[in-house]
């Protein structure tokens, strides 16, 4: 391998929560641990999204979502004048490779760049041979190479690794099994010639393990409607219409009404699982973590850093050109400038109306909605849970954030989106189906 050249293998465990990948709950993770011991990992790296397609654009173009034109799960088209990852190692002359899953098909253009881009179905985990497979042409390949495994074992439908008992929660058990495979995975890598990184996404919601979560969800979700085909989570939207949006109350309130009630250990939903319908720190607060050569032993950085960081930051370690007009920052070389970090809830409808634009910043959380009257504000350091809405104390904050946001998306409405063909929308449509986004 050439020596100025390291190989980087680029890690996204789908739906990976900061607080859990560091072990501040549940089991403890060893990999983490050893991330943290050999070179840097950021506990406060804030996704552009909590939404998978939109966040996997931003940190491979260093760009936020006005630039790159993935605005949500159906509006999936990368720009053209925007550089990914791949296409920046590809010009210097990296061999490049993509593993993935999920929605982020080739359809979406973030295949641009890789000399391979293979699609696994969701049941191909790192529980199957293709991970020993995989293992061994890792172990085989000849650098310098660059590639970019997703894997989706946390996502909402857990898969578990053999060894997982009822004593543990699924999330964290689901979690603890793919990290054991990734340490499996780090054996054949030689961190003197590799830069290796691992992130999350975005965060999740899942089921705590109490009856009270799981009565919560059966009771919002999955009770039948009597002399209708319809569950009690088809009639949600018609009881805000009918009672709560003629009462001036947002959805958004009343849920964290039900989330200030039903406090847990950690920050989590009520009667929701999942992801993409607010822009918690449980939705949208990422691990990062990196360590090869030359990258600074720095142990665990709790400076708020943002995904969009992570593309300039791999090109840096790795001595690669990178565009200059990116919005992310190198976070190893170079001091960490806070900037804001811009967070969107978008849903896997398409229905804007419903979308959340966002910033976390100076130490709070601004929410607003899209066309729409609604404003929280979150005090992160007194309220990390985001339970209390401190909007109307704090008005010169919600006007100078607001500010920033509302820069952000009157520039995603200057935004030219790529077109989404016919064909295009209806494989993305069954795959969201398959995926169970729909």
């Amino acid at each position: 391998m050439d020596s100025e050249r390291p190989n980087v293998l680029f890690v996204c465990v789908d739906a990976l929560r900061s607080d859990f990948a560091f072990g501040d709950y549940g089991a403890d993770k060893p990999l983490f641990e050893f991330l943290e011991r050999e070179g840097t990992a950021f506990d406060t790296m804030v996704a552009a999204a909590s939404s998978t397609t939109p966040c996997v654009a931003s940190y491979m173009t260093g760009t936020y979502p006005p630039e790159h034109g993935v605005l949500s799960l159906r509006d999936f088209s990368l720009s053209d004048g925007v550089t990914t990852l791949a296409e920046a190692f590809d010009a210097a002359g990296y061999d490049t490779s993509a593993s993935v899953t999920g929605p982020i098909t080739d359809d979406t253009g973030l295949d641009a760049g890789f000399d391979r881009y293979d699609y696994r179905e969701r049941d191909t985990t790192v529980y199957t041979d293709w991970f020993d497979e995989y293992r061994r042409e890792l172990a085989e390949a000849e650098g310098p190479w660059f590639r970019y495994l997703h894997l989706w074992e946390a996502h909402v439908h857990k898969d578990l690794p053999p060894d997982a008992d009822d004593d543990e929660i699924d999330y964290d058990a689901a979690v603890r099994g793919v990290f054991e495979q990734l340490q499996r995975l780090l054996e054949v890598v030689d961190l003197s010639e590799t830069v290796v990184a691992v992130t999350g996404d975005h965060g999740e919601a899942f089921r705590d393990g109490t009856w009270r979560h799981r009565a919560s969800i059966v009771g919002f979700n999955q009770v039948p409607i009597p002399f209708t085909d319809k569950r009690t989570r088809n009639v949600r939207s018609d009881v805000y219409d009918q009672y709560l949006r003629p009462r001036g109350i947002e959805t958004e309130e009343w849920y964290n009404s039900l989330r200030k009630a039903s406090a847990t250990e950690f920050p989590n939903a009520f009667h929701r699982i999942g992801h993409g319908y607010h822009v918690y720190d449980f939705l949208t607060r990422v691990p990062f973590a990196v360590a090869g050569p030359g990258i600074p032993a720095e142990g665990r950085v709790t400076d708020q850093v943002r995904s969009v960081d992570i593309f300039p930051t791999l090109l840096d370690a790795a001595g690669v050109d990178r565009p200059a007009d990116v919005s992310g920052q190198d976070i190893l070389s170079e001091p960490i400038e806070h900037r804001p970090a811009h967070v969107r809830a978008v849903g896997a409808s398409g229905e804007r109306e419903r979308w959340l634009d966002g910033v976390r910043y100076d130490g709070w959380k601004y929410v607003q909605g899209r066309d729409r009257e609604l404003c929280q504000l979150f005090d992160l350091e007194s309220d990390p849970k985001e339970l209390e809405n401190v909007a109307d104390d704090h008005p010169e904050v919600v006007e100078r954030l607001r500010d920033i946001v509302d820069e952000h998306v009157a520039r995603e409405r200057q935004l030219e989106t790529a077109s989404v063909s016919e064909g295009a929308e209806q494989r993305m449509t069954s795959r969201l189906e398959d995926l169970g986004y729909l």
